[in-house]
């Protein structure tokens, strides 16, 4: 066979491959809405900075999944850090050698004009671990790596509620019909 011959049959093959296993390119598109604001990112816990590590993470995520921030959105996000917990799993020699840390989000999604349109825990409760027997400043650091981490996964999971979860259709059906 011919190199032309070999390569259009990779291709095709590697286009059926592509096809059939339900893998899908979505477009800026197929958002079900292109504007959101995200308002209020609250921390109910007492680890202080979260909401400000939440907020950085989650605007950064809606940018990158195409979103357009603007405060004149039809769509508004309030966010709520529940629950932090910080817990010891294994110790050595009175020192605790591996951590788990737990955090609990809530999100809220209105419209323009304040009705709640939904509201989910994204995959709550998100859970890491990681392991240190360093001094103090290392533990700090490693744990914030792994908060950091942590909130990446929360808001990967609730951009994917954001695009995928169809929001109720009496809401959508009001919205089309106030503009």
């Amino acid at each position: 066979m011919s190199k032309e011959k070999i390569l259009i049959l990779i291709l095709l093959i590697s286009g059926f491959i592509i096809n059939s296993c339900g893998y899908k390119i979505y477009t800026k598109a197929d958002l079900p809405f292109q504007e959101v604001y995200l308002r209020n990112v609250e921390n109910l816990t007492l680890e202080p900075g979260l909401q400000d590590k939440m907020r950085s993470i989650a605007y950064q995520k809606l940018i990158d999944n195409g979103f357009t921030i603007t405060s004149s959105a039809n769509r508004v996000i309030d966010i709520q850090i529940t629950n932090y917990q910080l817990l010891t799993i294994s110790e050595l020699g009175y020192n605790t050698v591996e951590y788990q840390v737990v955090i609990n989000v809530k999100t809220t999604v209105y419209d323009a004009k304040g009705n709640k349109l939904k509201e989910f825990n994204p995959g709550s409760p998100f859970i890491t671990f990681f392991r240190t027997t360093r001094d103090l400043q290392s533990i700090i650091a490693d744990k914030s790596l792994a908060i950091e981490s942590l909130i990446q996964d929360i808001c990967d999971d609730m951009m994917r509620r954001l695009i995928f979860e169809v929001e109720p259709k009496n809401e959508q059906q009001k919205d089309s019909s106030d503009e």
